[in-house]
């Protein structure tokens, strides 16, 4: 597979995207300048999208266009309404400092997980962290979900990011010659406009009819460990941050991956644990998160 040497220098990873200058344009404004500045629009403000004569309804238009375009240079002009109506979407969505979330060590003092002093279990919205790397659990084609206002994260990151994230993953794609990513593999582009620097992609296992079969866990650990060599070889990255990957749509049981997801960071902060101080596992369900500190709170190391 195309190695971080091959790609980092063709979509530009260690430059830093720019803050946008203070722009004294409305909301309405800037929507009408990046709408106007997308050919080939899927929708005529009459199907697909309500309320469109509002800032929400043109918002969500949007957002709808990029996800259904495809990889490309985009247009100056509205390049630069996209990156200050999401630089506004950070500040209304919030950003929490992973740095000041509470360690596992402190919020589970009787737990056995080797890596409980580094290690935070965080529930709430991926796009407001505040740290290094976050990890997307990524569609094999990793340009991102093509269902416009889709729930999934991929899709939400992508949308928060915005098009250039696609595009780099489409790049990454082109160079590597191949239609879809292997499962397990991972891949990093910068966030743009995600409060995260860098956004690592990696594609969970495809379970089949609820089967979990050996080679579904062996992916998922896989992703696991190979987000974090990944995440190992930037030399400014000092924090991640997981999700439960493949536990949503691909409907990987809860309690098993949360299990595969310790193990594969224990491990391997085991080995190279010097390289990074923070790792959170993030989850959006209080139901997730019970789960996620019962697996913690009877873990034997």
């Amino acid at each position: 597979m195309l190695p971080l040497s091959e790609y980092q220098d063709a979509i530009k990873l260690s430059e830093p995207f720019p803050v946008p200058a203070d722009d004294t344009r409305s909301t309405y404004d800037l929507l009408m300048t990046a709408l106007g500045g997308l050919p080939d629009k899927h929708y005529t403000g009459t199907t697909g999208v309500a309320h469109l004569s509002t800032d929400d309804g043109l918002l969500r238009w949007l957002q709808a266009e990029l996800a259904l375009r495809d990889p490309a240079p985009v247009n100056p002009v509205a390049g630069r309404a996209i990156n200050t109506l999401l630089y506004r979407q950070v500040g209304e969505h919030g950003r929490v400092e992973a740095n000041n979330l509470r360690r596992v060590n402190a919020l589970l003092p009787q737990n056995d997980f080797g890596q409980a002093s580094e290690t935070v279990l965080y529930r709430g919205d991926m796009r407001q962290l505040v740290i290094d790397v976050i990890v997307n659990t990524a569609l094999p084609s990793l340009t991102g979900c093509r269902i416009p206002l889709h729930g999934c994260l991929d899709s939400v990151l992508h949308a928060q990011a915005g098009p250039w994230m696609r595009n780099d993953c489409a790049k990454i794609m082109e160079m590597q010659g191949l239609d879809e990513e292997p499962a397990g593999n991972a891949k990093i582009t910068r966030g743009y406009r995600l409060p995260a620097r860098y956004v690592i992609h990696t594609v969970g296992p495809d379970v089949k009819d609820g089967q979990i079969e050996e080679q579904d866990r062996e992916i998922l650990y896989n992703c696991y460990w190979n987000s974090l060599d990944l995440a190992g070889k930037m030399p400014d990255v000092r924090s991640i941050a997981f999700p439960a990957i493949a536990t949503g749509y691909n409907a990987f049981p809860i309690r098993e991956a949360a299990t595969i997801a310790l193990g594969a960071v224990n491990d391997w902060m085991d080995a190279h644990g010097h390289n990074l101080d923070l790792i959170v596992f993030s989850v959006q369900s209080e139901e997730d998160a019970l789960v996620y500190a019962d697996v913690l709170n009877t873990w034997i190391d």
